[in-house]
């Protein structure tokens, strides 16, 4: 059996939103690959990088007002 004359394939992988589905996610990991492995190299968890900066976001607000 032809996999492109199957009703998957014909329907819903070659739909045009599921092109555009698979494009946006390709370019937003390609946008955010390099910011991972840094943070995966320097070994900074994620978590503590979102940690400190509403931190610091919550300081300045205590401070400013």
């Amino acid at each position: 059996m032809e996999f492109y004359s199957t009703w998957v394939y014909r329907n819903i992988l070659n739909a045009e939103w599921a092109i555009w589905t698979f494009v946006v996610l390709i370019m937003t990991l390609n946008l955010l690959a390099p910011i991972l492995i840094w943070l995966i190299m320097n070994g900074t968890p994620i978590t503590n990088v979102l940690m400190k900066k509403t931190k610091n976001k919550k300081d300045k607000n205590m401070n400013g007002s």
